[in-house]
């Protein structure tokens, strides 16, 4: 099975990475920094050298480098998970940040979930079959002092989670 996964060279994408790997599974990694991506994909080569990795730097905040990484994507197949753990988080208060972190904010932490998500979707529904997992973080269900624009974006992906899922339980994704 094919499994998409962004912001895979540290932290929780690259956790999720290894687990997938484990279970043989065909990884499509993507990062912005792609020396790290690379090291990444080596350190789980070497861990599980029977696996198949294919990865691609991107800029998820982009939205022409999202559908790219989505036909890239999609030319190895249908994938059968999506993992969308591309984040940033810039600290701070609505009232005092620096102008264009909310769109900053937005660009990476929603929208880039979303435009994958809406690229891979004709492929998944066609299957009837497929995952689909936005990574939120408990920012996404309750406020706290410096989440500003953080928050704000995480509260949207959790609804855009939401409606998703309710759209898609007759598709079986």
């Amino acid at each position: 099975m094919n499994v998409i996964i962004t912001g895979a060279s540290k932290g929780l994408g690259k956790a999720f990475a290894q687990q997938f790997a484990a279970a043989n599974h065909t990884l499509l990694l993507c990062a912005r920094n792609e020396a790290a991506l690379q090291a990444t994909a080596s350190a789980i080569q070497q861990q599980f050298p029977h696996v198949t990795i294919y990865t691609k730097a991107v800029d998820m905040s982009k939205k022409n480098e999202v559908l790219s990484f989505a036909n890239w994507c999609l030319s190895f197949g249908t994938p059968g998970i999506v993992i969308n753990n591309a984040g940033q988080f810039l600290p701070g208060s609505v009232h005092n940040e620096a102008d264009g972190i909310l769109e900053q904010m937005i660009e990476t932490n929603l929208y880039s979930a979303y435009h994958l998500t809406r690229a891979v979707l004709p492929a998944m529904i066609k299957n009837k079959s497929g995952h689909i997992f936005n990574i939120c973080s408990i920012a996404s269900l309750d406020a706290y002092e410096g989440g500003g624009s953080y928050s704000i974006s995480k509260y949207a992906l959790n609804g855009f989670s939401k409606n998703l899922r309710n759209e898609l339980k007759p598709q079986h994704i």
